[in-house]
């Protein structure tokens, strides 16, 4: 799992800028987030996110995935009027969390500090 998300993240930003704002990376990126934020949860990490504290708490893997979803779908209803920028930025970021999510659960899993 932490190998293929840092694939994918490495992948996004070796195609370039084009790729990052495709709606493919859209999905990917968020994608990538839930599935790597859900694993690392799972080997003891801290969500930082308070609102994604809140659904993982609140309303369990289930719910935040849910949640996930809705948010990629209207990220892309709204994605032939936002700017490739923004698309970009947005993409960026969320495969970064991503590989980070990924980083903090291989970190766990050797029993390493993820400070």
């Amino acid at each position: 799992m932490v190998k293929t998300a840092l694939a994918l993240g490495s992948a996004c930003l070796l195609g370039g800028c084009a790729a990052l704002a495709s709606k493919e990376a859209v999905v990917g990126c968020q994608a990538a987030d839930a599935a790597t934020t859900l694993y690392a949860v799972d080997r003891g990490a801290r969500e930082a996110n308070p609102l994604v504290e809140y659904l993982l708490t609140e309303f369990g893997p289930g719910g935040f995935i849910a949640a996930k979803i809705g948010v990629t779908l209207i990220f892309l209803h709204y994605y032939p009027l936002m700017s490739s920028d923004a698309v970009i930025f947005v993409n960026g970021l969320t495969c970064a969390v991503a590989a980070h999510n990924a980083w903090v659960a291989g970190q766990l899993e050797r029993g390493t500090p993820a400070d």
